[in-house]
């Protein structure tokens, strides 16, 4: 097995070692089948703003900080070089980090072409409570016009890079709710939209 193709780390018991994973039961508790240690899980959302490339996820992250003071909020590229490992191991990372932010009581928002299905799976799943997904969202001409002005080392310029994006981009108008039109938002705008949703759907989380 080459570094590329390592699963993901499961989330193992520190007393009884990596032979041993954690379960978790009850909710909002991690059980260690031998031992019987338990250990809390925060039962916070974690929030995803998902798009295709040039739906805008970058523009949007630091607005959105500014929208969200009580919330972390991540541009999913930043740790992009994890990714070598394999693209598992990487979404993995994120929800092991979402999870250490709910320890210190707060939310965690990430920005980033990332998936439902893609999520379930993972190990580090069973850390972090709800996910909830919005999509980014803009017409196919805009999306066309924005990949085309990328620089050329991004690989998203070409007819075929675009018609692939374009076609992202209809799958997830279709498929995850709420959507939000760029072309027709301003980064601000469609921050104070996205705040809107992420601080309801926590209030309603912690009815």
């Amino acid at each position: 097995m080459t570094r590329s193709e390592q699963p993901p780390e499961e989330t193992f018991c520190l007393t009884c070692g990596p032979g041993t994973a954690l379960e978790r039961q009850g909710g909002l508790v991690l059980h260690c089948p031998r031992c019987g240690t338990r250990e809390p899980v925060p039962d916070f959302p974690l929030f995803i703003v998902t798009g295709a490339s040039g739906a805008g996820k970058t523009t949007i992250t630091e607005p959105l900080r500014r929208a969200l003071p009580g919330c972390d909020v991540f541009d999913t590229d930043i740790i992009l070089q994890v990714a070598a490992l394999g693209w598992d191991v990487w979404r993995n990372a994120w929800l092991r980090l979402a999870h250490t932010i709910a320890l210190n009581g707060r939310v965690t928002v990430l920005c980033g072409s990332l998936l439902p299905d893609q999520m379930e799976t993972l190990p580090a799943r069973k850390l972090v409570g709800p996910i909830r997904f919005c999509t980014l969202d803009c017409p196919d001409a805009v999306l066309a016009d924005r990949l085309r002005r990328r620089p050329a080392w991004r690989g998203t310029s070409t007819d075929d890079a675009i018609a692939r994006h374009q076609r992202f981009a209809a799958w997830l108008r279709a498929n995850i709710q709420p959507c939000y039109d760029t072309s027709q938002l301003t980064p601000a705008e469609t921050a104070e939209r996205i705040a809107t949703w992420i601080n309801q759907s926590t209030d309603d989380a912690g009815a």
